[in-house]
Parts: C-alpha cells; structure tokens; sequence
C-alpha cells in the first residue's frame, strides 16, 4: 500500500475551510457496519492507534452505531488492510484545518442529526464565525477547534460529568489554552480561572454543585464564543439577574455609562471573572471599600446620595431585627404571631427589593422602597409587642383568678375544719 501523499499547509487550510463554509468538503458515511474492524484490528494495538480504539468504544459516536470510518473513512467492513486504501475513501487522521469543517459535516446536518434526536442542536456555521475561534481559524494554529473542548475519541455528551463540557468541567476545559503559557505572545488577560475559581459563581458551581451557576459559556457563548462588548455586558448579566439588568437598563446610570469609555457595565461595580458575593457594604462610603467610592469624590452628590441609602438600609434590616426578636418572643410564649409574621415577610421582602432597586440608580424609587419597608417593619413590630402585651395581661388575669382561687379554697378548708371542730365538741349534760 503506498504512502498517503502528505498534503501542504496551504492546502490544508483550504480544505478546511472549503469544508466549514460550504458543508461539502468531506462526504461522511455513518453507516452502521456489523464489525468496525477498525476498531477491533486497532484495540488489540499499543500506542496511540491502539488507546484511541479502546477509548472509542465509550464515545457517543460510537454509542450511536458510527464506526471509525465515519471520520477516519475507509471501509470498516474489510478486516484486511486494504480498507484503508485512500481507494476506500481512507483519510487517516484529519488535519487541523479540517477537523472543523469535517465535525460540520454531519452536525451543521439536521436531517442527518435527527436520525440520532427528534430536537438535535444543529450546529450553526453563522454563529461559528462570529466567535474569536471562527475568525482566527485559517490563520492561527493554536487556536481551538471542536477537539480542543469536546475531545477526540472519547466525546461524551454534555450530560456526562466525564465531558469536558459538562457544566462543572467547563472552566477547566477552557484554562487548557487560556492560562499564561498558552496564551504566551496574544496580549490578553490569562488569570481567569484563577479569579472565577475564588469568585461567587466558581463557588456555587465547583465547591457547591450548582449546575445552574455560570461557567465560561454562560457569559461568552459555546460555539460564538467572544468577549461581551461594552453595550452587551449587562444584557448578559441580564440573562440570569433579570429584575436588577431590566432596571439598570432603563436607569440613567447606564445611558451615562454609554459616554464614558473605561465604563463597562455591571462589570464596573461587580468586576467580571473575579465577581464576589455582593453584600450591603458595597454601600460604604469608606475609600476603598465601598463600590461608588470608585468613580465618585467625597462628599459629591452620589457621595452624599449613598450615604443616605446606605443609612435607610441599616435602618430597615434593625427595624426587621427588632420585629423579628419580638414575635420570636411572643411566639415563645404561646401567643400566636401569624399577622406579624406576614408584615414580616413583607419588610423582608422590600428588604431584597431595595437591593435590586438599587440598580435603577433613582432616589425616588429606592425611597418609595424604604417607606413601604419602615411600613410593614413597624407594623410587624406593633403586633409583636401588642402579642406581649396581651401575653402580659392574661398572665395577670391567670395570677388574679389563682388568687381568688386559693382564698376560696382558704375559706372553704376554714369552713370545714370549724364544722368538724362543732361536731366533735362534747354536747350539753343531760343531752
């Protein structure tokens, strides 16, 4: 068998591409064959013809009846190896250049991948393109193609917690070629991962388990992968924190950011990979602490703004405290606290709200939010205390009925005793 002619950069390159943009470059042949004897003449090999096969038997292409040839081509039903004469329509190992394009073949194909699912995901070249990988793939190496997340002969479903995408595995997946060495000479940012890994999402997906947490393509995209642009940033924060991206897109705040060129957004006040459990001291008008500290001077009008915020959400978490220890107590006592539970949850309620409303950046809404919180706050507490008043009361009805209780019994064991002493006294001589 003579020697497949090695075909140039160039050319591979082109094909490659020939392939991505037209669907056409390579005829695919998924054809169920009774024996692969690829598979079965390669498994009983070492190296890495051999760990390949024996990895092959657990990919979803192979789970799915698509022997070696439906990408390697070639013919699976000869056990000779004659089936790998390029005759046979054998390519070997695909180029780099080509692997998207011949990925593309089959699953840019939704009448071919609805033999496999009645709602396949069809692959969209369009979108494809619009992502960094896309616009870089026929001039740069290095740059990801469907292997470098998905794998080469063990590909697993995205369901599988043994993929390189299933959610938890995500990050990690992309570190493979973002991170300091990779990257070495492209001039972006390589400490991601380090920062997602210590960031609230990274938390909730990789030491909690959250799976609906975001990794990388939940911000970036999966296969138009790209960084958000300016304008697009809170629209994808939006995608998951929908009341607080709906009110900052209609605030003030975002059309001002629109004109300020080192503005991006949420990623502003929250930062990016790095984004940490927001909490109430963002608030804090302390240099360096505080989130708004920032971009606003020292006694500003923003300044003196979040100071006043700030005061009326300490206010109301103490006035939900202070209800919250008095119906505790009351219900302590046995009295029932039903009606200031529910203003309870109101104020809380309101509580949450105001944190969100802060994202409309407008002081009547967040004042109209902190009334309605006082509102419910101090109506909570009014029946927390009215529960101990009555509690009070009927504990001293309780002790004033014991008391006349007892006097009652006093009298009554007086009554008998004297009654017992007449009749056991001696009566008159002669009687």
């Amino acid at each position: 068998m003579s020697p497949r002619p090695r075909r140039t950069a160039p050319a591979r390159t082109l094909l490659g591409l020939a392939g991505l943009l037209t669907l056409g470059g390579f005829v695919v042949a998924p054809a169920r064959a009774a024996v692969d004897h690829c598979q079965k003449c390669h498994s009983e090999q070492d190296g890495k013809a051999g760990e390949a096969a024996r990895k092959y038997a657990a990919d979803i292409h192979a789970r799915r009846g698509i022997p070696c040839s439906g990408c390697h081509g070639g013919d699976p039903n000869d056990p000779e190896p004659t089936g790998m004469d390029p005759g046979q329509g054998f390519r070997g190992v695909p180029a780099r250049a080509e692997i998207v394009g011949l990925c593309v073949a089959c699953h840019a194909d939704a009448a071919r991948m609805k033999r496999y699912n009645p709602r396949p995901y069809i692959f969209s070249v369009d979108e494809f393109r619009t992502s960094v990988h896309g616009r870089r793939q026929a001039t740069d190496p290095k740059v990801a193609t469907c292997i470098s997340c998905h794998g080469v002969h063990d590909i697993r479903p995205h369901t599988d917690p043994a993929s390189p995408v299933y959610a938890a595995n995500v990050p990690a997946t992309c570190a493979k070629c973002h991170n300091a060495d990779y990257m070495k000479g492209y001039g972006i940012p390589t400490n991601q991962y380090s920062l997602y890994v210590r960031s609230v999402h990274g938390q909730a997906l990789l030491e909690k388990g959250d799976l609906s947490a975001p990794a990388c393509n939940d911000c970036h995209g999966n296969h138009g992968a790209a960084p958000p642009g300016v304008e697009s940033i809170s629209m994808v924060c939006a995608t998951c924190h929908g009341r607080e991206g709906e009110l900052f897109a209609k605030s003030k705040m975002a059309e001002g950011m629109k004109h300020i060129p080192t503005a991006r957004g949420c990623e502003t006040c929250h930062g990016n990979h790095g984004v940490k459990h927001p909490t109430d001291a963002m608030l804090s008008t302390a240099a360096g602490v505080g989130a708004c500290t920032g971009c606003h001077e020292p006694g500003s009008t923003a300044d003196r703004a979040t100071l006043f915020i700030a005061s009326g959400l300490d206010t109301l978490k103490w006035k939900v405290a202070g209800a919250e220890s008095l119906l505790a107590m009351a219900e302590l006592k046995g009295m029932d606290a039903s009606l200031g539970r529910e203003r309870l949850r109101a104020a809380r309620d309101q509580l949450i709200g105001l944190r969100a409303a802060l994202h409309a950046f407008d002081g009547e809404q967040i004042t109209s939010v902190l009334q309605t919180g006082f509102e419910h706050a101090t109506a909570a507490r009014e029946q927390g205390a009215g529960a101990l008043r009555d509690w009070r009361v009927r504990r001293l009805g309780l002790a004033a009925a014991l008391a006349v209780i007892l006097v009652l019994i006093a009298l009554l064991v007086g009554r008998i005793r004297a009654l017992a002493v007449a009749r056991s006294a001696p009566g008159p001589p002669g009687a």
